[in-house]
């Protein structure tokens, strides 16, 4: 595996931060907000999230995405703490607030993850 720096402020790989902590972080709250729907208990809301975030990272380690086990744990306990964010502002908020809030938090972070994703395929393409 190459050698990745501790911290990435562009959209390459950090071992124990980049951007894509942002989207994962985004992805988490937008998660917990989308509690709304489903109405689960916080426990359960949380073994959907590491289920759903575990998958992702499955996903892109069969899609030959390669990534240090830490960034991957790191990825998401990130997610987590968005859940966990999003849960407890959920409680003070109205429902169309709510709504509001997931909405907005869906767009960033699924902006951020096309931003990535366009940066992943050229920093491939150039190599």
């Amino acid at each position: 595996m190459p050698k990745r720096p501790a911290v990435s402020f562009d959209w390459s790989e950090g071992r124990f931060f980049d951007r894509w902590m942002l989207v994962h972080f985004l992805s988490g709250v937008a998660g917990g907000f989308s509690n709304r729907w489903f109405e689960l208990s916080t426990p359960m809301v949380f073994v959907v999230a590491v289920a759903m975030m575990a998958g992702w990272e499955f996903g892109e380690w069969k899609l030959g995405v390669t990534e240090s086990l830490s960034n991957i744990v790191i990825d998401i306990m990130v997610g987590c703490a968005g859940v966990g964010l999003a849960l407890a502002i959920a409680t003070r908020l109205s429902p169309t607030a709510e709504v509001v809030a997931f909405v907005a938090t869906f767009s960033v972070a699924a902006a951020g993850g096309v931003l990535g994703f366009v940066a992943y395929r050229r920093r491939n393409e150039a190599k």
